[in-house]
Protein backbone atom coordinates (compact mmCIF):
# COMPACT_ATOMS: atom_id res chain seq x y z
CA UNK A 1 0.00 0.00 0.00
CA UNK A 2 2.67 2.35 1.16
CA UNK A 3 4.42 1.57 -2.29
CA UNK A 4 1.24 2.40 -4.23
CA UNK A 5 0.59 5.58 -2.51
CA UNK A 6 4.43 6.47 -3.19
CA UNK A 7 4.06 5.77 -7.02
CA UNK A 8 0.85 7.64 -7.21
CA UNK A 9 2.87 10.70 -5.59
CA UNK A 10 5.95 10.24 -7.88
CA UNK A 11 2.88 10.35 -10.79
CA UNK A 12 1.49 13.43 -9.91
CA UNK A 13 4.84 15.22 -9.80
CA UNK A 14 5.90 14.47 -12.98
CA UNK A 15 2.66 15.11 -14.46
CA UNK A 16 3.18 18.63 -12.62
CA UNK A 17 6.92 19.56 -13.75
CA UNK A 18 5.27 17.99 -17.25
CA UNK A 19 3.42 20.83 -16.97
CA UNK A 20 4.75 23.51 -15.84
CA UNK A 21 7.95 22.52 -18.56
CA UNK A 22 4.78 23.07 -21.22
CA UNK A 23 3.91 26.97 -20.05
CA UNK A 24 5.06 29.28 -22.19
CA UNK A 25 7.30 32.35 -21.24
CA UNK A 26 6.55 35.63 -22.47
CA UNK A 27 10.25 37.03 -23.68
CA UNK A 28 8.76 39.59 -27.18
CA UNK A 29 8.14 42.52 -26.79
CA UNK A 30 5.53 44.56 -28.32
CA UNK A 31 4.83 46.25 -31.71
CA UNK A 32 3.79 49.41 -32.71
CA UNK A 33 2.21 50.41 -36.02
CA UNK A 34 1.71 53.75 -35.74
CA UNK A 35 -0.75 55.58 -38.14
CA UNK A 36 -0.90 59.37 -36.97
CA UNK A 37 0.50 61.68 -36.92
CA UNK A 38 3.30 61.00 -39.92
CA UNK A 39 6.70 61.70 -40.20
CA UNK A 40 6.87 65.62 -40.74
CA UNK A 41 3.13 66.77 -40.13
CA UNK A 42 2.30 70.06 -38.98
CA UNK A 43 0.27 71.01 -36.31
CA UNK A 44 -1.24 74.09 -35.07
CA UNK A 45 -0.71 76.29 -31.93
CA UNK A 46 -3.75 76.12 -30.04
CA UNK A 47 -5.20 72.46 -31.84
CA UNK A 48 -4.85 69.30 -32.00
CA UNK A 49 -2.89 66.30 -32.46
CA UNK A 50 -4.36 63.13 -33.52
CA UNK A 51 -2.91 59.87 -32.56
CA UNK A 52 -3.59 56.60 -33.61
CA UNK A 53 -1.84 53.64 -32.90
CA UNK A 54 -2.01 49.95 -33.04
CA UNK A 55 -0.27 47.83 -30.61
CA UNK A 56 0.32 44.34 -30.55
CA UNK A 57 1.43 41.19 -28.41
CA UNK A 58 1.52 37.86 -28.31
CA UNK A 59 0.28 37.39 -24.97
CA UNK A 60 -0.67 40.80 -22.86
CA UNK A 61 -0.30 44.26 -23.30
CA UNK A 62 0.09 46.56 -20.43
CA UNK A 63 1.01 50.07 -21.27
CA UNK A 64 2.48 52.28 -23.51
CA UNK A 65 3.89 56.03 -22.91
CA UNK A 66 3.72 59.21 -25.26
CA UNK A 67 6.40 61.86 -24.85
CA UNK A 68 6.64 65.08 -27.07
CA UNK A 69 9.36 67.54 -26.72
CA UNK A 70 11.21 69.92 -28.79
CA UNK A 71 14.01 69.77 -31.07
CA UNK A 72 15.06 73.36 -31.10
CA UNK A 73 19.18 74.18 -32.08
CA UNK A 74 18.92 76.62 -29.34
CA UNK A 75 20.39 79.52 -31.35
CA UNK A 76 18.75 82.56 -29.71
CA UNK A 77 21.64 81.83 -26.67
CA UNK A 78 19.24 82.54 -24.00
CA UNK A 79 17.49 85.58 -24.74
CA UNK A 80 14.21 84.61 -24.47
CA UNK A 81 12.57 81.91 -22.80
CA UNK A 82 11.18 80.16 -25.16
CA UNK A 83 7.44 78.51 -24.08
CA UNK A 84 8.27 74.35 -26.25
CA UNK A 85 5.05 72.29 -25.83
CA UNK A 86 6.09 69.31 -23.82
CA UNK A 87 4.06 66.22 -23.25
CA UNK A 88 4.57 63.19 -21.11
CA UNK A 89 1.89 60.45 -20.44
CA UNK A 90 0.94 57.02 -19.79
CA UNK A 91 -1.66 54.32 -21.03
CA UNK A 92 -2.92 51.20 -20.32
CA UNK A 93 -3.64 48.79 -23.29
CA UNK A 94 -5.56 46.08 -22.65
CA UNK A 95 -5.70 42.69 -24.26
CA UNK A 96 -3.06 41.15 -27.27
CA UNK A 97 -4.21 43.92 -29.64
CA UNK A 98 -5.38 47.39 -29.25
CA UNK A 99 -6.04 50.02 -31.36
CA UNK A 100 -5.47 53.58 -29.35
CA UNK A 101 -6.87 57.14 -30.58
CA UNK A 102 -6.27 60.14 -28.60
CA UNK A 103 -6.10 63.85 -29.36
CA UNK A 104 -3.55 65.62 -27.72
CA UNK A 105 -3.88 69.57 -26.80
CA UNK A 106 -1.57 71.97 -28.02
CA UNK A 107 -1.42 75.29 -25.77
CA UNK A 108 -1.96 78.37 -27.84
CA UNK A 109 1.04 79.69 -26.58
CA UNK A 110 3.30 77.02 -27.93
CA UNK A 111 6.65 77.98 -29.61
CA UNK A 112 6.94 76.95 -33.52
CA UNK A 113 9.67 74.65 -33.94
CA UNK A 114 10.36 70.77 -35.32
CA UNK A 115 9.34 68.48 -32.18
CA UNK A 116 10.05 65.02 -31.50
CA UNK A 117 6.91 62.53 -30.75
CA UNK A 118 8.15 58.96 -28.69
CA UNK A 119 6.10 55.70 -28.11
CA UNK A 120 7.10 53.67 -26.23
CA UNK A 121 5.15 49.91 -24.87
CA UNK A 122 5.59 47.16 -22.52
CA UNK A 123 3.83 43.91 -21.99
CA UNK A 124 2.39 42.39 -19.18
CA UNK A 125 5.28 40.08 -18.86
CA UNK A 126 7.76 43.35 -18.65
CA UNK A 127 8.78 43.44 -22.54
CA UNK A 128 9.40 46.67 -23.48
CA UNK A 129 10.04 48.26 -26.68
CA UNK A 130 13.26 49.86 -27.72
CA UNK A 131 15.18 52.05 -30.26
CA UNK A 132 18.19 49.28 -31.01
CA UNK A 133 15.46 46.96 -32.68
CA UNK A 134 13.56 49.90 -33.95
CA UNK A 135 10.29 48.81 -32.15
CA UNK A 136 9.79 51.73 -30.32
CA UNK A 137 9.15 54.55 -32.51
CA UNK A 138 10.23 58.54 -32.28
CA UNK A 139 9.51 60.84 -35.06
CA UNK A 140 9.64 64.61 -35.73
CA UNK A 141 6.64 66.85 -36.62
CA UNK A 142 6.22 70.65 -36.54
CA UNK A 143 4.25 73.10 -34.06
CA UNK A 144 3.22 76.47 -36.27
CA UNK A 145 1.52 79.47 -34.71
CA UNK A 146 1.01 83.16 -36.37
CA UNK A 147 3.94 84.88 -35.22
CA UNK A 148 6.61 82.55 -36.76
CA UNK A 149 8.49 83.90 -39.75
CA UNK A 150 7.01 83.44 -43.28
CA UNK A 151 8.94 82.45 -46.38
CA UNK A 152 7.70 84.24 -50.31
CA UNK A 153 9.15 82.12 -53.12
CA UNK A 154 9.13 84.32 -56.36
CA UNK A 155 10.53 84.35 -59.42
CA UNK A 156 13.10 87.50 -60.67
CA UNK A 157 9.44 90.01 -61.25
CA UNK A 158 8.43 89.03 -57.99
CA UNK A 159 5.80 86.81 -59.03
CA UNK A 160 5.22 83.68 -56.19
CA UNK A 161 6.17 80.34 -57.90
CA UNK A 162 5.35 77.18 -57.00
CA UNK A 163 8.27 75.49 -58.21
CA UNK A 164 12.19 76.50 -59.25
CA UNK A 165 13.37 75.59 -62.73
CA UNK A 166 17.17 74.46 -62.67
CA UNK A 167 19.82 73.36 -65.07
CA UNK A 168 22.56 70.90 -64.38
CA UNK A 169 25.79 72.36 -64.20
CA UNK A 170 24.47 76.31 -64.25
CA UNK A 171 24.30 77.81 -61.01
CA UNK A 172 20.77 78.23 -59.47
CA UNK A 173 19.05 81.60 -58.70
CA UNK A 174 16.80 81.75 -56.42
CA UNK A 175 14.57 84.83 -55.17
CA UNK A 176 11.60 85.87 -52.22
CA UNK A 177 11.59 87.52 -49.04
CA UNK A 178 11.85 85.46 -45.42
CA UNK A 179 9.81 87.97 -42.96
CA UNK A 180 8.68 88.33 -39.73
CA UNK A 181 5.41 90.36 -39.43
CA UNK A 182 5.12 90.32 -35.94
CA UNK A 183 8.58 90.35 -34.53
CA UNK A 184 12.48 90.27 -35.65
CA UNK A 185 14.23 87.81 -37.03
CA UNK A 186 17.41 86.19 -35.71
CA UNK A 187 18.75 83.45 -38.53
CA UNK A 188 18.60 82.17 -41.42
CA UNK A 189 19.39 78.68 -42.50
CA UNK A 190 19.24 77.57 -46.28
CA UNK A 191 19.95 74.08 -47.95
CA UNK A 192 19.54 72.31 -50.69
CA UNK A 193 19.34 68.46 -50.99
CA UNK A 194 16.45 65.91 -51.17
CA UNK A 195 13.63 65.61 -48.42
CA UNK A 196 13.86 62.53 -45.74
CA UNK A 197 12.53 59.67 -46.73
CA UNK A 198 8.61 59.05 -45.54
CA UNK A 199 7.73 63.00 -45.54
CA UNK A 200 5.05 64.02 -48.09
CA UNK A 201 6.40 65.63 -51.82
CA UNK A 202 4.75 68.21 -51.89
CA UNK A 203 5.65 71.01 -54.18
CA UNK A 204 5.26 73.94 -52.39
CA UNK A 205 5.21 73.23 -48.76
CA UNK A 206 5.30 75.16 -45.23
CA UNK A 207 5.39 72.44 -42.96
CA UNK A 208 7.79 70.45 -41.27
CA UNK A 209 9.80 68.25 -44.11
CA UNK A 210 14.12 67.60 -43.52
CA UNK A 211 17.17 66.96 -45.54
CA UNK A 212 18.99 64.31 -44.83
CA UNK A 213 22.36 65.86 -43.05
CA UNK A 214 24.88 63.77 -45.54
CA UNK A 215 22.95 65.08 -48.39
CA UNK A 216 23.03 68.74 -48.47
CA UNK A 217 24.60 69.91 -52.00
CA UNK A 218 24.44 73.45 -50.64
CA UNK A 219 23.73 74.83 -46.56
CA UNK A 220 24.58 78.08 -45.50
CA UNK A 221 23.07 79.65 -42.37
CA UNK A 222 23.18 83.43 -42.17
CA UNK A 223 22.70 85.81 -38.89
CA UNK A 224 20.13 88.42 -39.70
CA UNK A 225 19.29 89.16 -36.15
CA UNK A 226 17.06 92.31 -35.75
CA UNK A 227 15.98 92.48 -39.61
CA UNK A 228 12.34 92.02 -40.17
CA UNK A 229 12.30 91.60 -43.63
CA UNK A 230 15.53 90.02 -46.17
CA UNK A 231 15.50 88.69 -49.53
CA UNK A 232 17.08 85.46 -50.88
CA UNK A 233 18.79 86.86 -53.44
CA UNK A 234 20.18 88.88 -50.80
CA UNK A 235 20.84 86.10 -48.87
CA UNK A 236 22.78 84.04 -51.70
CA UNK A 237 24.31 86.64 -52.73
CA UNK A 238 28.21 85.73 -53.66
CA UNK A 239 26.99 82.40 -53.78
CA UNK A 240 27.61 80.00 -56.66
CA UNK A 241 24.90 76.89 -56.27
CA UNK A 242 25.51 73.99 -59.20
CA UNK A 243 23.91 71.09 -59.23
CA UNK A 244 25.84 67.92 -60.94
CA UNK A 245 24.30 65.33 -63.24
CA UNK A 246 25.83 63.17 -60.30
CA UNK A 247 23.85 64.95 -57.68
CA UNK A 248 20.67 63.93 -59.41
CA UNK A 249 21.72 60.61 -60.61
CA UNK A 250 21.99 59.85 -56.45
CA UNK A 251 18.05 60.20 -55.99
CA UNK A 252 15.98 57.43 -55.55
CA UNK A 253 12.84 56.96 -57.78
CA UNK A 254 10.67 59.76 -57.11
CA UNK A 255 12.80 61.73 -55.32
CA UNK A 256 13.13 66.04 -55.97
CA UNK A 257 15.63 68.20 -55.13
CA UNK A 258 14.46 71.13 -52.56
CA UNK A 259 15.40 74.44 -51.51
CA UNK A 260 14.77 74.47 -48.04
CA UNK A 261 14.39 77.54 -46.03
CA UNK A 262 14.59 77.30 -42.36
CA UNK A 263 14.27 80.77 -40.48
CA UNK A 264 14.23 81.16 -36.83
CA UNK A 265 12.68 84.67 -34.69
CA UNK A 266 14.22 86.69 -32.00
CA UNK A 267 11.40 85.04 -30.13
CA UNK A 268 12.67 81.32 -31.07
CA UNK A 269 9.94 80.77 -33.05
CA UNK A 270 11.40 78.31 -35.99
CA UNK A 271 9.62 77.63 -39.35
CA UNK A 272 10.77 75.70 -42.35
CA UNK A 273 9.63 75.75 -45.95
CA UNK A 274 10.25 73.80 -48.80
CA UNK A 275 9.62 74.02 -52.80
CA UNK A 276 11.00 71.75 -55.77
CA UNK A 277 13.97 72.44 -57.76
CA UNK A 278 12.41 71.14 -61.07
CA UNK A 279 15.17 70.32 -64.12
CA UNK A 280 14.17 69.04 -67.71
Amino acid sequence: MKRLILGLGLLSMFFLMACEDDEVVDVTAPTIEMEEPEYGESFVAGGDIHFDALFEDDVELATFNLTIHDNFDGHNHGRVAVTAFDFDQSYELTGKSDDVHEDIEIPANATAGPYHLIVEAIDAAGNSTTFADGSSKEIEIWITNDEMPHVHFEDANETGVDEYEGEVGVALMFYGEVEDEVGALDHVMIMVGHLEEGAEHDDHDHGGRTLQDDDHIFEKEIEVEGETSVLLQDLLEGESIVVAQSDLDELEEGEHLYLIVQAEDEDGNISRHAIEIHFD
